[in-house]
């Protein structure tokens, strides 16, 4: 157990300490650095959440890991800022308690600081956890657990100490010399935390965008680490802080980490990304949009080039309609717009979360209005499935669009239920899925058992890619339901009907 030995010149010298009193000045100082660490602690976690979304996904069990890292180790900051020994305190371990002498709190607090401002960089910029999550993945890393286990090991763990540290230290000074601010230092607190909540998500990502926000959150850090200096280390600290800064800007920035690709949005729903692919003496022929880190959809003067199972949905399910009259047909997963690419007689309804998405995929992806008969509604799919009362000719589910970001509500039976429910008579569902095509893992027998428990019957799956049936490689699958009437006739020995034939 180590302790921190503060002798009274040394509180008296480094904290304006004045006939056993705080003065006033430095209670609002140390006021103002809990507010700012409420308010970065709270604006680091959903940041950190939000940029975890790109590259596992979002569901409740990588948001339990995230919060369980930082609230384990805060609490670890904040007991061992409850054995710091001021002056005047017992000694109740006696021999047992080891003293590091000499060292100001305030000094340790400020280093604490400053380490948090760098923690902070390196833990909520899109290129440098880019980085991480392909080391981890060269290295072998393949769980989705795995991955966010290792990255909330090495970049939530040792913030959150040095944050519980400075907090739960501060908190012993004002209550030492003042024991009336103890629910002050708790309210100043937590008015920083809801702020950092509300204004990070609510404010901040939609307006000036993630990677900016996350520059916001460094500034904050470097001005919490400012006040925490000693007047004679100010500049010291000021200059290393704009250091910094210019450092987080420049991680943050998509023109100098990434100047092919044209950020088109990024905020707290979706960093939607359009880059040109396929280039041939120096054109590019086709264009990508990305959607939270995965391929979305891609659209090229040449149809060879489309994604493999965007060309068999339009070529297999859509141009094959009837053209007697219009039919409808539901999309789950908007993403460019390019199922039906092309088609303006029969009815679309493309469904997405981010109600940004229409306008963008017409300004900067097709760069042209969708027609008439396809509309967008941006809702959450099962929430419109749970509610939905039309029924459709056609229903393609493309949600699944990551090979680590798994929709969880999207695999289920119930979701499946809900889909074939939506179906008319002789109605087809079509659901792309990136998955083992040899079933080489459980997410792909899982899912294979899923769906032929709600479709036992005329139920089809197609791999659309060449691969390994004896490896684990993943592939676009496609499963493909055709809603017709129930029958359970099978031939036998004794009762067989087919030399009537096909027809």
């Amino acid at each position: 157990m180590y302790a921190i030995e503060i002798s009274a010149g040394q509180t008296a010298e480094i904290f304006c300490i004045r006939g056993g009193k705080m003065t006033a000045g430095l209670k609002y100082t140390l006021l103002a650095v809990v507010f700012l660490l409420g308010y970065t602690s709270m604006s680091f976690e959903l940041l950190v959440l939000r940029q975890l979304i790109n590259f596992v996904g979002s569901n409740t069990l990588i948001t339990s890991v995230v919060i369980t890292f930082i609230l384990l180790f805060l609490s670890v900051g904040y007991y061992i800022g409850s054995v710091v020994r001021f002056a005047g305190s017992s000694n109740r371990r006696g021999s047992r308690m080891r003293y590091i002498p000499g060292r100001p709190v305030r000094r340790i607090m400020e280093s604490l600081a400053k380490i948090l401002v760098v923690w902070y960089i390196i833990a909520c910029s899109y290129y440098l956890i880019e980085i991480y999550f392909y080391l981890l993945y060269a290295a072998g890393v393949r769980s989705t657990l795995g991955f966010v286990f290792a990255f909330s090991a090495a970049f939530l763990a040792f913030p959150s100490v040095c944050l519980g540290f400075i907090t739960s230290v501060i908190g012993r000074m004002l209550h030492r010399y003042d024991t009336d601010y103890t629910g002050r230092f708790m309210a100043v607190d937590t008015i920083g935390s809801v702020l950092g909540s509300m204004l990070t998500t609510l404010v901040l990502m939609p307006l000036i965008g993630v990677s900016a926000t996350v520059v916001a959150l460094v500034f904050l850090a470097a001005v919490a680490a400012f006040l925490l200096s000693s007047r004679r280390r100010r500049t010291e600290t000021a200059v290393l802080s704009i250091i910094l800064l210019a450092f987080a800007f420049s991680v943050n920035s998509e023109k100098l980490m990434n100047p092919q690709s044209t950020l088109v949005k990024d905020d707290a729903v979706s960093r939607i990304e359009i880059e040109p692919a396929d280039v041939e003496k120096g054109k590019a022929l086709s264009e990508i949009m990305r959607i939270n880190g995965s391929f979305s959809s891609k659209i090229s003067v040449r149809k060879d080039l489309m994604f493999d199972y965007v060309r068999f949905i339009n070529e297999t399910f859509i141009a094959s309609l009837p053209q007697d009259f219009p039919r409808d047909i539901l999309v789950l997963g908007a993403g460019g717009f390019t199922i039906g690419l092309g088609d303006s007689f029969h009815n679309y309804t493309f469904l997405d979360i981010d109600k940004d998405l229409k306008n963008i995929a017409e300004q900067k992806f097709l760069q042209r209005p969708l027609p008439e008969n396809q509309k967008f509604i941006a809702e959450d799919a099962y929430l419109f499935m749970l509610n939905a009362k039309q029924k459709y000719d056609l229903i393609v589910v493309d949600v699944f669009s990551a090979v680590r970001s798994i929709p969880m509500n999207f695999v289920t039976a119930d979701f499946f239920r809900m889909v074939k429910e939506r179906l008319k008579p002789n109605g087809i569902m079509v659901a792309n899925v990136i998955t083992s095509p040899s079933f080489g893992n459980d997410f792909s027998r899982g899912l294979d058992n899923t769906l032929r428990q709600v479709f036992p019957q005329y139920l089809d799956r197609r791999v659309l890619q060449p691969y390994n049936p004896y490896g684990r490689d993943l592939a676009n699958v496609e499963y493909v339901y055709y809603n017709y009437p129930s029958d359970k006739t099978v031939y036998t020995q004794d009762k067989n009907a087919s030399f009537y034939g096909q027809w």
